[in-house]
């Protein structure tokens, strides 16, 4: 996530650059005030410029942040292509409403009008707007690239939110690099905006792009992660009615590095809100959650194996419903309290005038005579653990015998201990050592550390009812 939006934001902000070097020795920002066959010229000369750098730099973002660079710049043509008329219809609707909401607000423009006490405020309001039009246009453009009706709706969204917001400091750094206008002996005013707009032009930008990716982010319904394979941590939207899984550049989900992958693999259908996960019929089949299928209901947190590059499905429909599974599954049941007339310790009836019970010691008996279940177990004796269960995750409920000498834990395949469903686990996390007559954990380097009973550690014994947590995920020594 962190990635598309810097992605969005620094794109965003240098296509502003590349407008203005552009714009500024072709575009006479004063003549326009004074002659309307000008401002109409130049109107149409500025939307191109804007269109076309917004539109390619912006319609490079979705593509980049798959790791697809020739498909990137395919894509930011067509975002620019189709920015050209966006922009233009945004500057002319922005200027119609600049226009007028100056005058309504009592800031005129034109030649001969003066300044007014409120000007910054007045204009302020008509410049927000116009700048909003630009942003919609170009967020629409962007969300066509992406061929997903949602993630068009979310890019027009995110691109009206950056336009206002922009527009705001648009001009804010008008006023702070230049005054907007400088009355002449004349009476005439003229704009001499220009270090306004060498610093408004890539804030206008970096906002429309960080604002469409923040807003694609934020409402994003479904989407795969890459836990094990090339471009592992990389994220991957499904939001299209069918969302193809495979080798092909084109594919929704593109997976690269493996010859097993078939161009279409996989495909996850979005069926009333659902989705469904279905093969293709490649010769690597398809695994869901360990278990090869033909097509099978997707929910939060299913493991889907491709040949060697293993994914993580999220969605947030079905998220709450699987936290709250596992809450009940690992919350213990409360257990009863004991009767006054049962002993806590040995469990049995206590004797209802001495309040003696089967453990209590009867004076001047004999050792042999003292019941079997008051005699403890020798002073240093210890039960070595037998196994490790997973508390939390997908995996819940999984159990990993403790035998051999070692045990290795990790996401790595051919970990005795495979924690192959958290991406928060390194590949080669931890080992289990088998020292004498106990088992000592030891961490081997791994990202995110070892911890037992919540403390992290470097190597420590382990017992009966400890809590080790690899990642994210928690596993009980039994």
């Amino acid at each position: 996530m962190a990635g598309r939006l810097l992605l969005g934001l620094l794109l965003g902000a240098v296509a502003g650059v590349v407008a203005f070097l552009i714009q500024e020795p072709l575009i006479d920002h004063q003549a326009a005030l004074f002659n309307r066959a000008e401002a109409l010229r130049q109107t149409v000369w500025l939307s191109v410029i804007l269109g076309g750098c917004y539109g390619f730099a912006l319609g490079m973002v979705d593509s980049l942040t798959r790791g697809l660079p020739a498909q990137a710049v395919r894509k930011g043509f067509i975002a620019a292509l189709i920015g050209l008329p966006g922009a233009m219809i945004a500057l002319f609707l922005g200027n119609l409403v600049y226009g007028t909401l100056s005058v309504l607000l009592g800031n005129p423009i034109g030649a001969g009008a003066q300044p007014t006490p409120l000007g910054f405020v007045t204009d302020l309001v008509p410049r927000t707007v116009g700048w909003m039009f630009l942003g919609t246009g170009m967020g629409a453009a962007v969300g066509i690239v992406t061929g997903s009706t949602r993630r068009w709706w979310h890019s027009t969204v995110g691109g009206t939110i950056g336009g206002a917001l922009g527009g705001i400091a648009f001009q804010v750094f008008t006023l702070m690099f230049a005054p907007a206008y400088l009355a002449l002996s004349g009476g005439e005013r003229v704009e001499i905006g220009a270090p306004g707009r060498a610093v408004g032009f890539p804030v206008l930008g970096a906002c429309i792009g960080f604002f469409i990716a923040l807003v694609q982010e934020a409402l994003k319904t479904a989407w795969v992660r890459v836990m094990l394979g090339r471009n592992e941590g990389r994220e991957y939207p499904v939001d299209k009615p069918v969302c193809v899984i495979g080798r092909d550049e084109s594919a929704d989900v593109p997976l690269f590095g493996d010859p097993r992958v078939a161009p279409q693999h996989a495909r996850i259908v979005r069926q009333q809100n659902r989705h469904l996960l279905q093969d293709l019929g490649a010769p690597a089949g398809t695994v869901l959650n360990g278990q090869p299928v033909q097509q099978a209901w997707l929910k939060d947190g299913d493991i889907i194996q491709i040949a060697s590059v293993r994914l993580q499905f999220n969605e947030k429909a079905t998220r709450s419903v699987v936290r709250e599974a596992l809450e009940r599954q690992e919350k213990p049941s409360p257990r009863p309290p004991m009767p006054d007339y049962l002993c806590p310790y040995c469990g049995e009836r206590k004797d209802p005038v001495t309040g003696q019970c089967a453990c209590s010691v009867i004076p001047g008996a004999a050792p042999a005579e003292l019941p079997q279940a008051a005699v403890s177990a020798p002073v240093g004796a210890t039960t070595l653990p037998s196994r490790l269960v997973i508390l939390n995750g997908v995996r819940a409920g999984t159990a990993f015998p403790l035998s051999g000498d070692v045990l290795t834990v990790g996401r790595e395949a051919g970990r005795h201990v495979l924690l192959d469903f958290d991406a928060t686990v390194s590949r080669r996390h931890a080992r289990l050592e088998r020292q004498g007559g106990q088992w000592v954990l030891i961490d081997e380097g791994s990202r995110n550390g070892s911890f037992v009973n919540g403390q992290p550690i470097q190597q420590r014994p382990i017992q009966i009812g400890d809590v080790l947590r690899f990642g994210a995920t928690e596993l009980r020594v039994e």
